[in-house]
C-alpha cells in the first residue's frame, strides 16, 4: 500500500487543546503530538470516529492569540491495540482543520517555521 504524501509540513508540539461539540458546552482537554497548517494530531485513548466535527481552541507558545477553529476527525489510531516494545506510536486522532482563518493559518505557519529553524 502506498503511503500518502503530506500536504503541509508538521512540527512536533505538546500543548493543551480544548475540544467541544456544537451541541455541548463541555470542552475536553487533550495533549497534542504535532501540528500543521492542515490539522493537528491529538493524543488520546478516547477516540471518536472519522467524520466527527469539533470546535478546537489552543494557543501556541510565543503567541498571544487563541486559535479557534472547527475540525473534523480525519483518522483515529488505536495504537494500544497494536503496541509492541519497538513501536513508539501513540493512540490518538488526526484532526483536519475545516475553517482556519487566514490570520490563524499565518500564525501556525510562523510557528512551524520557527520550529524548523530551531532544529
Amino acid at each position: 500500500m502506498e503511503k500518502k504524501q503530506r500536504v503541509f509540513g508538521r512540527a512536533p508540539i505538546s500543548l493543551k487543546i480544548s475540544l467541544s461539540e456544537d451541541s455541548d458546552d463541555i470542552s475536553i482537554k487533550f495533549d497534542t503530538a504535532n501540528l500543521s497548517e492542515g490539522g493537528i494530531f491529538v493524543k488520546s485513548s478516547l477516540l471518536w470516529e472519522p467524520g466527527q466535527v469539533f470546535n478546537l481552541a489552543f494557543t501556541l507558545p510565543g503567541f498571544d492569540k487563541e486559535i479557534k477553529v472547527k475540525g473534523v476527525v480525519a483518522r483515529s489510531d488505536d495504537k494500544y491495540s497494536i503496541f509492541t516494545e519497538t513501536d513508539s506510536s501513540i493512540p490518538g486522532m488526526g484532526i483536519k482543520f475545516i475553517d482556519l482563518s487566514d490570520e490563524d493559518r499565518e500564525i501556525i505557519k510562523e510557528f512551524i517555521s520557527q520550529q524548523d529553524s530551531a532544529q
